[in-house]
């Protein structure tokens, strides 16, 4: 049984049988988990078909981003470190950590200065970072805690901000990457500050989030939040500029030296668009897709363990991209997701990636450009296949 509470029979016989189906794919650090399961079936109401389909979702995704590794092997730029203003700061008085995040941080120098993969790294690390909190803490207490809180400040945003395509968009990847992969990791959301430009971006991004997860969200205006701040998170852990005793050694109640506050990013560091010389590689193919449709790329693998690997560019505007893979054995197989689908755009440098291909079969590249209505997309690409080997240097010709 889940160290979650819970006494009910029947969704006892599903986190069990949730267990049997899934134990033997997920990874060592997933075992760690003794909430996963309860957590995933939670997320989609004890439906266990649903909630197998997420659980396996999230498996590719973190074999895409290297999750069970990101401590150790990948740390946030000199932008994400001093500009993106999501930290763990403390823990409240059930000893779940502490998120702050100041919401009026300047998404346009972000999205300029960091590309959208290290966007969702610095998520997931942040709340790796917060779940080693978690262990650290149960076991302090001698119980299981398993969720964060988030402090959303909404101070200092502008109506420029609120309205910013680049804020919701960014807003948007944070809530989905969290809501898909950390399901019932959130205990709550606490809104402060919430004027009028917490309507305008709370009406688009609630949208995209399940009931549930909304649910999470406790808004307060512009005043009566730290009272309520204070009922969960003892005056030590908060800090002093909302509402806490928490100051910096030298007395500072701005806290800089661990709270990252809004400010603007240099344009020093925004990244120069590239000059799209792709297409003037040798070996590179042109693609057109248009408007509402998707093109597919088949490569028939025999050989376990083999490397697909590609690069490509679009002329303009983004593309949909993902990785997909079917048995050649069954006739009527599922196409199973690899790498999740996501609107990439190649403004900065061509887009590279490399997948090892663990078993025999039809592995697809797939460019969707459905979303688009006014728009076709031209693609230029180059694929091929990487035998198992040291030098990787033998290659098939892909039937593309």
């Amino acid at each position: 049984m889940s160290p979650i509470q819970n006494n009910d029979t029947e969704e006892t016989a599903l986190i069990e049988e949730l267990k049997r189906r899934n134990i033997n794919d997920i990874t060592p650090k997933m075992r760690e988990d003794d909430t996963l399961w309860h957590r995933f079936l939670k997320a989609r109401d004890f439906n266990l078909k649903d909630a197998e389909d997420m659980l396996k979702k999230h498996i590719q995704f973190r074999k895409e981003y290297r999750i069970d590794h990101i401590l150790d092997e990948w740390e946030p730029g000199e932008v994400l470190a001093k500009y993106c203003t999501m930290k763990n700061i403390g823990y409240d008085k059930e000893g779940r950590p502490l998120i702050y995040i100041d919401m009026a941080a300047d998404s346009k120098g972000l999205t300029s200065s960091v590309k959208r993969a290290d966007f969702i790294r610095f998520g997931c690390w942040t709340v790796e970072n917060s779940i080693e909190m978690m262990k650290k803490k149960s076991k302090e207490l001698g119980q299981n805690v398993y969720q964060v809180v988030f402090i959303g400040n909404f101070d200092g945003m502008t109506f420029a901000q609120a309205t910013s395509k680049k804020a919701l968009e960014l807003m948007l990847l944070a809530v989905t990457v969290f809501q898909d992969n950390y399901p019932e990791r959130i205990k709550a959301v606490h809104v402060i500050n919430g004027s009028i430009y917490f309507s305008l971006v709370w009406s688009v991004v609630k949208q995209f989030l399940a009931p549930a997860f909304q649910n999470k969200f406790i808004v307060y205006g512009t005043d009566k939040w730290r009272d309520a701040l204070l009922k969960v998170i003892d005056p030590s852990e908060l800090p002093a500029f909302i509402g806490g005793d928490r100051t910096d050694p030298d007395g500072n109640p701005r806290c800089n030296t661990f709270v990252i506050h809004a400010r603007t990013v240099p344009e020093s560091f925004y990244m120069k668009k590239s000059e799209r010389k792709l297409h003037l590689s040798p070996g590179v193919k042109k693609l057109i897709v248009t408007r509402f449709a998707k093109v597919e790329l088949t490569f028939d693998i025999e050989i376990p363990n083999s490397y697909l690997e590609w690069e490509f560019e679009t002329k303009s505007k983004d593309i949909g991209f993902g990785v997909y893979f079917k048995a050649q054995s069954e006739n009527k197989s599922k196409t199973i997701e690899l790498v999740p689908k996501q609107r990439i755009d190649t403004c900065f440098e061509p887009e590279t990636g490399v997948y090892r291909c663990e078993k025999p079969g039809t592995y697809i590249i797939l460019f969707d450009n459905s979303y688009s209505w006014l728009y076709p997309k031209e693609i230029y690409y180059k694929t091929k296949i990487n035998l198992p080997g040291e030098d990787g240097s033998e290659a098939i010709e892909p039937l593309a």
